[in-house]
C-alpha cells in the first residue's frame, strides 16, 4: 500500500538552526571567494604580467643590443630598435589589422614595419644645423624601447599578408610587451568570486541542510515507528486515535481529514520538536496532565484503578485500557518516558487487554462503540462527521497491509501475573 508524507509549510527550531548554519556557510563561502581565492587568482594574473626593467616594452637600459636595421632584429633575440626618421607626423602613423592596431615604423632602408610600441618608454632626439628652424619635415633619432620580432597570430596572418602598409610580411615588431595589458581589478575579481562562492556556498549549504534535516526528520521517525512485533501490538491498541492525531498540523488543527493510509507512529506523531510540543499541550488541556508523575498516575488510575474496575461494559473497558496505552505513546513523545519505560508499562496493559478482549475486532468495535458515545456528546451538531471519520480511518486500518490487527491477539508481551489473576477473577475468566 502506497504511503505519503504530508508535511505542513513550517519550520520549526532544527530546521531554523539549520537554515542559519547553511547562512554561515554562504558566508564562509562568500570571504573564502573574497579574500583568498580572488587574491590567488589575482597574483597569478599580475605575475603573468611582466613589466620589469629590462622587460619588452620597458626603456632601453643596455642590457640589450642596439639595432638599426631588419637583418639585426630577425636573430629572435630582444634588441633596442634605434632609427632615424622624418617626414610630415600628421599623416597616418599605423592601421588596424584585424582587431589590433599597430603603428608603423619606416627604417632607413625603406623596409615599412608594423610595429606595437610603449610610447612612454620611447625617446626622440631632434636633429638639425645650427641655425635652422624647427618644422614638421625635420627629421629625427627615436630610440624605442626593448623589442622582439614575433610572429603574426593565427588569426591575423592572411590579413597581414593582404595588408598594404607595410612590406614586411612575416611578423610584426613588438616593443610594447605587457605594458600594453591591463592589470586584472582586484576590487571586480573581489565581488566576482565572493558571488561565485555565495551561490557555491548556497548550492552546498542548501545541499548538506536537506540531507541533515531528512537524517534527523529520519530518525525521528524511526524513534517513533514500530521495530518490532511487541511495538506493533501495543500500538494497535490505539492506532485509531495515533491516525486521527497524526494528521493534526503542529498548532493542533486538522485542517484536511484524510482517512487513507498512513505511516503507524508510537505516540501517534514522530519524535520531533512540534510532536513533543503538540503532545504536552494536548496533555495538558485535554487531560490536565502537566507532567510525569501526573501521567503515571493517570494510567494507573485507568487501567489498575477504580477507572478500569468500576467499569460495567467491555466499551466502557476499552476506553480505559485503550487510552491508557495512548498516554503512554503521547508520554514517549512528549520525553517524559524513555520507550523502554512506554513499552513495559504498555505491555502491562497490553496483558490486561488480551485477556479482557477476546480479539483485534473485538476491541476496536469496543472502542469505537465509547467513542460514539463520548463523541455524542462532546461534538454536538459536528458529532456524525467526525465519528464517521474515526469509522473510517478504523477501516482503513483493517485492510492494510502493515495493520496491527494482522498479528496474533496473545502475542506475548510479558506478563504481569499478580494483575492478571485480579482480571481473570473480574471477568470470570477460568
Amino acid at each position: 500500500m502506497a504511503v505519503t508524507r504530508v508535511y505542513i509549510g513550517h519550520s520549526n527550531t532544527r530546521q531554523k538552526v539549520l537554515a542559519v548554519g547553511m547562512m554561515v556557510v554562504m558566508g564562509l563561502f562568500g570571504i573564502l571567494g573574497s579574500n583568498v581565492i580572488a587574491p590567488i587568482l589575482y597574483h597569478k594574473e599580475a605575475d603573468q604580467i611582466d613589466v620589469s626593467p629590462g622587460s619588452i616594452g620597458s626603456r632601453a637600459d643596455g642590457s640589450v643590443p642596439v639595432v638599426t636595421t631588419l637583418e639585426e632584429m630577425e636573430g629572435g633575440e630582444p634588441f633596442v630598435l634605434r632609427n632615424e626618421e622624418f617626414g610630415d607626423w600628421t599623416n597616418s602613423t599605423g592601421e588596424r589589422i584585424g582587431e589590433t592596431y599597430y603603428n608603423k615604423i619606416t627604417l632607413e632602408d625603406g623596409t615599412i614595419l608594423a610595429a606595437r610600441i610603449h610610447f612612454e618608454a620611447q625617446t626622440e632626439e631632434l636633429v638639425r644645423e645650427e641655425g635652422e628652424f624647427i618644422t614638421d619635415y625635420d627629421h629625427m633619432i627615436v630610440t624605442y624601447p626593448i623589442g622582439v620580432m614575433r610572429p603574426w597570430p593565427e588569426e591575423e596572418q592572411e590579413l597581414a599578408k593582404a595588408a598594404g602598409w607595410i612590406t614586411y610580411k612575416a611578423g610584426y615588431l613588438d616593443m610594447e610587451g605587457d605594458f600594453g595589458v591591463e592589470l586584472p581589478d582586484l576590487g571586480k575579481m573581489k565581488k566576482d568570486w565572493s558571488l561565485k562562492m555565495l551561490g557555491a556556498g548556497l548550492a552546498v549549504g542548501l545541499a548538506a541542510t536537506t540531507v541533515a534535516d531528512l537524517c534527523m526528520r529520519r530518525k525521528e521517525e524511526q524513534a517513533s515507528t514500530p521495530q518490532t512485533e511487541q511495538e506493533l501490538w501495543i500500538l494497535g491498541t490505539y492506532a485509531n486515535w495515533a491516525q486521527y492525531f497524526g494528521q493534526l498540523n503542529y498548532k493542533g488543527r486538522l485542517t484536511t481529514p484524510n482517512t487513507a493510509a498512513s505511516f503507524l507512529y508510537l505516540g501517534g506523531r514522530p519524535k520531533d520538536e512540534d510532536s513533543k510540543k503538540l503532545t504536552i499541550k494536548v496533555l495538558k488541556k485535554d487531560w490536565e496532565i502537566k507532567n510525569r508523575e501526573d501521567l503515571l498516575d493517570t494510567v494507573e488510575y485507568m487501567s489498575k484503578g477504580n477507572g478500569f474496575w468500576n467499569c460495567t461494559t467491555q466499551y466502557d473497558r476499552a476506553w480505559e485500557l485503550c487510552r491508557s496505552t495512548q498516554l503512554l505513546g503521547m508520554g514517549y513523545i512528549a520525553g517524559w518516558l524513555t520507550k523502554k519505560e512506554m513499552l513495559e508499562r504498555s505491555s502491562i496493559v497490553g496483558n490486561i487487554i488480551q485477556r479482557v478482549f477476546g480479539g483485534w475486532e473485538e476491541l476496536s468495535e469496543s472502542y469505537l462503540e465509547a467513542y460514539t458515545k463520548w463523541g455524542m456528546e462532546t461534538f454536538g451538531q459536528q458529532a456524525e462527521a467526525v465519528i464517521e471519520m474515526r469509522r473510517q480511518i478504523q477501516q482503513n486500518l483493517n485492510n492494510r497491509k502493515d495493520s496491527p490487527y494482522r498479528l496474533p491477539w496473545m502475542l506475548p508481551l510479558g506478563m504481569d501475573s499478580q494483575r492478571m489473576e485480579r482480571v481473570k477473577e473480574k471477568t470470570g475468566e477460568v
